[in-house]
C-alpha cells in the first residue's frame, strides 16, 4: 500500500471525524462495561420484590412491608450518568504536525487511578488502531489487545497475555488466525491452533501487523521497550523453504529482544556511530541523502567485522519460485530486495532482519513481508524470522 502524501493534520476534516467517532466508540464501550459491572454488583436473586397485585408489583424492594418504595437516584442501575463521566478520562486529541509520523491523530483514555485504559490511533492511510489495556491487579484473559481496522473496514486483533499472542481475524471475537508464544529464540507457534485463513499471510493481516508495528516501533527505547515482528514458516521442512506467516507483533524488553537477536546491541552501536559520523542532518540536501550516507557508513562498519553470519546490504530474490534464490545478488538486481543487515544463527534457525531507519517513518506494508520472506528464502533451515527497526539514538 503506497504512502499517501503528507497533508497538514489541522486541515483534515476527515481525520478529525474519524478520531471523534473512535472516541465515541471507546466511550460507549467503557459505559457498557460499567453498566454491566453495576448490574452484577446490584443483582441479588434473594432480594424481595413487591408482591403481585400492587401497583409496583414485581419491582425490587428493600424488604419489610408489601408497599416498599422502589430504589431511586444512584441506586438505580440505569441512572449512571455521573458514574459514566468519571469512568474514563479522555485526553486531548494529539495531532502530528511534523508530517514524519505514520499516524495523524491519537487520543488516550485513562482510569480514575491514572492507569492507561484505551487508546485510539488514526493513521494517515485511514486505518485505525484501538488499543485496550487490562486493569492493573485485576484478573483478565489478556494483558493488552490491539484491534486494527483497515480503511476498507476489515478488522484484525492482536491479543497478548504475558508472552503469548493470539491473532484474530474479524476483531476481538473473530476466528483465531494463530497463537504463538515468545521464547528466548523468538516466536514459537502453538501446534494445536489451526490456520483458518487462506492463502497464508493475507494482505489484511500483513497490513494490520505493519500498522501496529509502525505505531510502536518509532518509540523504541522508551521504558526499555523494543518492537518486533515475528514470522514462522507455515510448514517447516529443512532445506525446503515455504511461505512465511506473521505470528507476533508486539513490544519486548530490551533483554528479551537481545536474547532472541544477539547482535541487536551491536547493530544499535554501529547505527549510532554511523549517524554521528554523518553529522547534522540539516547539512544534507534532503533526509533521503542523509539516510543514504548513514546506510553506507553502517555497511562499512558491519563489513569490517568480517562475520559470515552478520552481513549488511545483501540483496535477496523476492520470488519463492526462483531455484537459485540462495545465490547472492548485486544491489538493484531485478526482483530483488536489499536488507540493511541480518543475523543468522544456523544452530537454532533464527534469522534476525534489521531495518535501519534514519527518520521516523516506519516500514511500508509490502516491505515488511518481502524482507522477511526474501531473506528466509535465501537461507537454509530457518525456523523463524524476527524483523526489527533500528534508529540512531539522539
Amino acid at each position: 500500500m503506497p504512502n499517501l502524501p503528507y497533508r497538514p493534520s489541522s486541515n483534515s476534516a476527515r481525520w478529525r471525524e474519524i478520531v471523534l467517532l473512535r472516541r465515541r466508540l471507546v466511550s460507549l464501550k467503557a459505559q457498557t462495561r460499567l453498566l454491566r459491572h453495576e448490574l452484577a454488583r446490584k443483582y441479588n436473586p434473594d432480594q424481595p420484590r413487591v408482591p403481585a397485585g400492587n401497583a409496583d408489583g414485581g419491582q425490587w424492594t428493600s424488604g419489610g412491608g408489601g408497599g416498599g418504595a422502589t430504589p431511586t437516584g444512584t441506586d438505580v442501575p440505569g441512572d449512571l450518568g455521573s458514574a459514566f463521566s468519571a469512568a474514563l478520562n479522555f485526553s486531548d486529541v494529539v495531532p502530528d504536525t511534523s508530517g514524519e509520523e505514520s499516524w495523524a491523530f491519537y487520543q488516550d483514555a485513562t482510569r480514575p487511578d491514572g492507569s492507561l485504559a484505551e487508546r485510539a490511533v488514526v493513521n494517515r492511510d485511514g486505518s485505525t488502531i484501538h488499543s485496550e489495556f487490562a486493569e492493573p491487579d485485576r484478573k483478565s484473559d489478556w494483558d493488552e489487545r490491539h484491534t486494527v481496522t483497515s480503511p476498507e473496514g476489515g478488522k484484525t486483533t492482536f491479543e497478548t497475555s504475558d508472552r503469548t499472542q493470539t491473532i484474530r481475524d474479524g476483531g476481538p471475537d473473530g476466528e483465531i488466525v494463530s497463537r504463538s508464544t515468545w521464547t528466548e529464540r523468538g516466536p514459537e507457534r502453538e501446534a494445536t491452533v489451526q490456520q483458518v485463513l487462506a492463502p497464508p499471510n493475507p494482505i489484511g493481516l500483513l497490513a494490520a501487523g505493519a500498522a501496529l508495528f509502525g505505531w510502536s516501533s518509532p518509540n523504541d527505547g522508551i521504558d526499555g521497550q523494543r518492537t518486533v515482528m515475528g514470522f514462522v514458516p507455515r510448514d517447516y521442512q529443512p532445506g525446503k523453504p515455504g511461505q512465511m506467516d506473521l505470528t507476533f507483533v508486539g513490544n519486548l524488553t530490551a533483554e528479551e529482544a537481545k536474547n532472541a537477536c544477539h547482535m541487536l546491541g551491536k547493530v544499535q552501536e554501529l547505527t549510532d556511530r554511523a549517524a554521528n559520523a554523518a553529522g547534522d542532518p540539516r547539512q544534507f540536501s534532503s533526509m533521503a541523502t542523509y539516510g543514504t550516507d548513514v546506510h553506507v557508513r553502517f555497511k562499512n562498519f558491519v563489513n569490517d567485522l568480517k562475520d559470515i553470519n552478520f552481513r549488511a546490504e545483501r540483496s535477496f530474490l523476492k520470488e519463492a519460485a526462483e531455484p537459485t534464490s540462495s545465490e547472492e545478488r548485486a544491489a538493484g538486481y531485478p526482483r530483488s530486495v536489499r536488507t540493511d543487515a541480518y543475523e543468522y544463527r544456523p544452530e537454532d534457525g533464527t534469522l534476525c532482519v534489521y531495518d535501519l531507519k534514519a527518520g521516523r517513518r516506519g516500514l511500508s506494508i509490502p516491505r515488511s513481508d518481502i524482507l522477511a520472506t526474501a531473506a528466509y528464502l535465501g537461507m537454509s533451515k530457518v525456523r523463524r524470522v524476527i524483523l526489527l527497526e533500528v534508529r540512531p539514538r539522539k
